[in-house]
């Protein structure tokens, strides 16, 4: 099984894969293995079966003169252009469990060919689930909760695999006000309107009525990489997914 960690900078995609995965590991005593997809990044705290940076590493191109955008833009497009060789190095893994750790910039993967393409080809031969991570910081306002409830859409229509939510950072003090508003999304409607004015208005509740109508089916756990929580909910959130599209383990 292959799931691919994604969300907006600083939700805590690394240490949620591999908090989850060490959970893995001692709960159910299955064999992981670890992907590092951010050319990035300067250290995990995992050893990767695979990385990325063995291609191109952000850094190496800082040095040969590109800004740090364009350098991140410029991996993307190297990372496309070997998109064949990564994904068989990353399929001939032999693991029950593949936590794919995606860049930090979630644009570079989510709305750029590479993150598609590489989902779709590992994706072939073993069942894939994408793990969308809820920044509470960003989700602890009505409007920033809309956006952090439409993005997990996306993501499942840009991947085209199933799709899970989780909101990381249970510790945190702005997990209360996300829960106060999930609790009552007509509530969050009314909240948003007191936040915006003018033609947003409509356009806002119409938003709130999409997310309501795909809610009845989205469930979303609570994780803590920190404390540990929510390993177990996340493992059935991410079970249950793969019954709706009829493959599981």
């Amino acid at each position: 099984m292959n799931l691919i960690f994604i969300g907006t900078a600083g939700c805590g995609k690394t240490s949620l894969t591999y908090a989850f995965g060490e959970w893995l590991k001692r709960e159910l005593g299955v064999e992981v293995s670890y992907i590092n997809m951010d050319p990035g990044v300067y250290k995990t705290p995992y050893t990767p079966s695979y990385d990325v940076r063995e291609v191109v590493k952000v850094e190496k191109l800082m040095e040969d003169g590109l800004g740090p955008n364009g350098a991140m833009i410029r991996a993307a497009e190297i990372i496309e252009e070997n998109i064949d060789r990564i994904s068989a190095e990353i399929r001939s893994i032999d693991s029950e469990f593949t936590l794919v750790d995606t860049p930090g910039q979630m644009e570079l993967f989510l709305f750029r060919r590479m993150g598609p393409k590489l989902v779709e080809k590992i994706g072939k031969h073993s069942s894939a689930v994408s793990v969308y991570i809820i920044d509470p910081e960003l989700a602890s306002s009505p409007s920033g909760l809309a956006i952090s409830l439409m993005l997990p859409l996306i993501a499942r229509l840009r991947l085209k695999v199933p799709t899970v939510s989780v909101i990381n950072k249970s510790d945190t003090s702005e997990i209360v006000r996300v829960e106060e508003f999930m609790s009552n999304l007509k509530n969050l409607e009314e909240k948003i309107m007191i936040e915006e004015a003018g033609l947003i208005v409509d356009l806002a509740s119409r938003y709130i009525e999409l997310i309501n109508e795909f809610s009845k089916t989205m469930r979303i756990v609570k994780t803590s990489a920190k404390t540990g929580e929510g390993m177990s909910d996340l493992y059935t959130l991410i079970h249950e997914a793969l019954c709706e599209c009829g493959d599981l383990m």
